[in-house]
């Protein structure tokens, strides 16, 4: 008889982390786009990393992130890297710039 009852799927609960983890790793990235001061995205991206770190400890205990796992923590390095400044992303409105000028 236990063999027939179906357990839960949790791609939901799954989909919905991992869309928790993305939208809190997006606001320093957000920030360093519009130009923020470069402290301020230095702070809110180490916060954004703890927070994220912490989703994705209860991810790996709760066993939700199963094959997400690599994807995080290749996204927390990314934005870790950008927040403190190592990397630099590039700005979308330059790239919008440089397209309407070759459109030109």
């Amino acid at each position: 008889m236990a063999e027939n009852q179906s357990q839960p799927k949790s791609t939901g609960k799954t989909f919905k982390l991992f869309l928790l983890i993305f939208v809190c790793l997006a606001v320093p990235i957000a920030m360093d786009q519009v130009d923020i001061d470069r402290e301020k995205v230095r702070l809110v991206g180490r916060i954004a990393v703890g927070v994220t770190a912490l989703l994705f400890l209860y991810g790996l205990f709760t066993k939700m992130l199963k094959v997400m796992a690599f994807v995080v923590l290749l996204l927390i390095t990314l934005v870790f890297l950008v927040a403190e400044g190592h990397v630099k992303a590039p700005h979308v409105k330059e790239w919008f710039a440089d397209k309407a000028a070759a459109r030109k």
